[in-house]
């Protein structure tokens, strides 16, 4: 174990990391065991211990590993966009374009979105921590952007359920696509189609707020 620990650490863990995520994201983190997924990696179980102290720890690294993989996030499309000063209408394109193609795409790029798929399917003791480190900073970066748009005459509850409804559409596509082969069978998920779904999500998303602001930029006037 030694020797295994000194000649071969950084892929060990690794490959630890890339095994277990794929197995968490598909068949669960209770049908995965740690067994299971040092054979597959290669490595002693004692090593699963040495990197990462338990299953649940695991667990918990294979999320950060999955975000890192994620080639193009909400979040930095929208401070990169901010930074080139873009205008709100715009800044939040580019972010729910983003997020389409973070939870779509395949690959790699989707595994973290994978991974939160089936943690709300099984919600584990990672649910809470999941909330804390990616969702609800998700969430926070899309208010932004969404009353970014509509301004400041709409109340907050009408900005949150915009952003549920914005996130909704691209969970939408990404949970249903095995319906969408059914019924929409000329619907494609490679990049020209996730781009075609990428595009259409943003148009209708802010046509829908640029309606609402102008309801409410209305009835501040008339009050």
């Amino acid at each position: 174990m030694t020797e295994e620990k000194n000649s071969d650490s950084e892929p060990a863990r690794v490959r630890i990391l890339q095994v277990a995520a794929d197995l968490f994201a598909d068949d669960g983190y209770k049908a995965t065991s740690v067994r299971k997924i040092c054979e597959a990696a290669r490595v002693n179980v004692a090593m699963v211990n040495y990197y990462f102290h338990s299953k649940e720890e695991l667990h918990l690294a294979a999320f950060d590993y999955a975000r890192a993989l994620a080639r193009a996030s909400a979040a930095d499309v929208a401070a990169a966009s901010a930074q080139a000063q873009l205008p709100p209408v715009e800044q939040l394109r580019l972010a729910i374009e983003a997020l389409v193609f973070d939870m779509l795409r395949a690959g790699p790029a989707s595994l973290f979105s994978r991974l939160v798929a089936r943690e709300l399917i099984e919600p584990t003791a990672a649910i809470h921590k999941l909330a804390e480190r990616n969702v609800r900073p998700q969430h926070a970066l899309f208010t932004g952007l969404v009353r970014g748009v509509v301004g400041q005459a709409m109340p907050a509850p009408v900005v949150q359920k915009c952003v549920f409804s914005i996130i909704g559409q691209v969970v939408f596509y990404a949970r249903s696509r095995i319906v969408h082969e059914l019924v929409v069978p000329e619907m494609t998920y490679d990049e020209a189609g996730i781009a075609s779904i990428a595009q259409h999500i943003a148009a209708f998303s802010l046509a829908a707020l640029d309606g609402l602001r102008r309801e409410y930029d209305d009835a501040q006037v008339q009050a």
